[in-house]
């Protein structure tokens, strides 16, 4: 990418932003185990971690997209990093249950913030045709917070869990600090060829997102996409115990982490992709990589040699990323910028709702020596999500008085 200077700083701060909420969201699991181990605490205890976490985050998205829209990011931003400093430090210095659960419900809310303002800053620092590069690399801190979270992470709950959140909370403090001093909310870049200048815009009324066909489309597919994708990251490891009779840790551990990897790779190249091979096709391509990875689903879990099952489960992973990436990249393209930010925040409830219901709902079909059903209803998900794509309307542009799409 041919960026600024400042949009060198802008880039580092977001993705480093990035990694640590998504190691925070991914090391929870470990985290849980180890709650359990060491406190006595039950499963459906450390279930609540989970599930607080979402119902707050969904709290602040529902009005998050829309402030930001209307009062700029940074302040926002900048309340979100100090909410995480501190209840991310609090929450490694507590031991019990009811101070925890509370503690994780207050990070959703810092969580929430960074993740409504994280589309705004894209927006209003780069050029469209940049954007879509840029939120490829935002997206792919999912995957890198992934692969540290089972290796790093592991390791420091495993040795002492409460460094690993004071660790978490310094990293947040980092950031802060780098927003506070480092970004500018009213943006203007004077680089050569990669000027950004904000135009005055009518400001967005509450539920102009919510009326806006392209966004629900778009906040459909990301649920179902998301659904398979929250699916895959939760049943997987019982999934190779139960289909394949894969038993040893160290297995499972290497499968994990190269599934991380590949994910990491397909979300980060995605921009990229997209704009190199399928500008103008971003619809298309969404539904051609939904469809082959509802196609690689299916072979994963009926494949009868476990070399061609393990190949076709990390084609999936690769294609499935590579469209939910395009679905979080084509809202620049598609959704006036002045309503971007509440456009994202209807969008990332999607993706928390089918992230809410993907585990009752492999759980249902699942029978106790195979997934099969279950992957096959997962693989009509990524179709219906790949369909919706397909019903994306692009705007309308008047040239010479003539209306072309």
């Amino acid at each position: 990418m041919k960026l600024t200077k400042n949009q060198w700083i802008v880039f580092g701060v977001i993705c480093f932003i990035g990694i640590f909420a998504n190691l925070d969201k991914s090391m929870i699991g470990f985290t849980a185990d180890k709650l359990i181990s060491t406190y006595g605490f039950t499963k459906t205890q450390m279930g609540n971690l989970s599930s607080v976490f979402y119902v707050s985050f969904i709290l602040v998205t529902i009005p998050g997209g829309w402030l930001v829209d209307r009062f700029g990011y940074k302040q926002f931003v900048v309340i979100s990093l100090a909410l995480l400093t501190v209840f991310s430090f609090l929450f490694g210095s507590v031991t019990g249950l009811g101070a925890i659960v509370l503690l994780r419900f207050m990070v959703g809310f810092g969580q929430a913030g960074y993740t409504n303002g994280a589309p705004k800053i894209i927006s209003e620092h780069y050029q469209s045709d940049q954007c879509a590069k840029v939120q490829s690399f935002v997206v792919a801190t999912a995957g890198i917070g992934g692969i540290l979270a089972s290796t790093v992470g592991e390791s420091m709950i495993n040795s002492n869990w409460h460094y690993a959140y004071y660790f978490l909370s310094a990293g947040y403090l980092v950031a802060l600090l780098a927003v506070i001093f480092l970004m500018k909310d009213n943006f203007k870049d004077k680089g050569a060829g990669n000027a950004v200048v904000k135009a005055p815009q009518q400001k967005a009324g509450f539920f102009d997102a919510w009326k806006n066909k392209n966004t629900l489309l778009l906040a459909l597919a990301v649920l179902f996409s998301n659904l398979v994708g929250v699916a895959m990251l939760f049943w997987l490891p019982n999934v190779l115990r139960i289909n394949f009779n894969v038993e040893n840790q160290g297995t499972l551990s290497k499968i994990m982490v190269a599934f991380y990897i590949i994910m990491t790779i397909a979300m980060a190249s995605s921009g990229s992709i997209i704009t190199k091979f399928f500008k103008g096709k971003e619809l298309k391509f969404i539904f051609v990589s939904s469809i082959l990875t509802a196609v690689c689903l299916v072979v994963f879990i009926t494949a009868p040699i476990y070399m061609l099952a393990i190949g076709a489960l990390y084609v999936s992973v690769f294609t499935m990323m590579l469209a939910f990436s395009a679905l979080l990249s084509v809202p620049y393209q598609l959704v006036p910028k002045q309503i971007i930010g509440a456009a994202f925040a209807v969008l990332n409830i999607g993706a928390f709702v089918g992230g809410i219901i993907s585990p009752q709902l492999v759980s249902l079909f699942a029978q106790p020596t195979s997934y099969l059903y279950s992957f096959i209803c997962l693989s009509v998900c990524m179709i219906i999500s790949g369909a919706c794509a397909l019903f994306v309307k692009k705007p309308v542009e008047i040239v010479g008085g003539t209306e072309n799409e």
